[in-house]
């Protein structure tokens, strides 16, 4: 079976009642997953271009996600996608980038060359993003497939078959 497909038939079958009714409705079933609580929040403080981000903490996770998005479910369910298959943070010269001023790029490159945190960026980090989209086109696609079904076991079922 695929991964992302995997990770979502996983994640919807863990569901209880009308968590699977719902992205945001899956949060206690991801925290039963993860055995860690998880915050999805609207910030007002992402950088400008930032959808989304998943911050993960020693004891929690957190997701933020930009006000002016257009479906927040789908920019949610992205970085679930993260989360469920096992990905790591943003590169940490992107995040420098994006909140430092421009004339301190050069620095943050050099510093982060020097920790060796600029070793093969492009190519993985384009694989994670488009693991991490389709994770949120399968859920978000089995979510609205399955959204009459009043138990959770019968959505299960319902987004197997889909």
């Amino acid at each position: 079976m695929d991964p992302v497909v995997g990770a979502v038939s996983e994640l919807l079958a863990h569901a209880r009642g009308h968590e699977a009714a719902s992205v945001f409705g899956l949060i206690p079933t991801i925290e039963r997953l993860r055995d860690r609580p998880l915050q999805v929040v609207r910030s007002d403080h992402l950088a400008p271009g930032v959808f989304g981000v998943w911050r993960s903490y020693p004891e929690r996770d957190e997701i933020h996600y930009a006000p002016w998005v257009a479906t927040p479910d789908r920019t949610v369910a992205h970085e679930f996608g993260h989360m469920l298959l096992g990905h790591r943070g943003v590169p940490a010269l992107e995040t420098a980038k994006r909140t430092l001023p421009p004339e301190w790029h050069d620095m943050a490159s050099l510093m982060l060359r020097e920790c060796g945190q600029l070793d093969g960026l492009d190519e993985p980090r384009r694989r994670l993003e488009v693991e991490a989209e389709a994770f949120a086109s399968e859920l978000c696609r089995r979510i609205a497939g399955a959204g009459g079904a009043r138990s959770a076991r019968i959505r299960s079922l319902l987004n197997e078959a889909l």
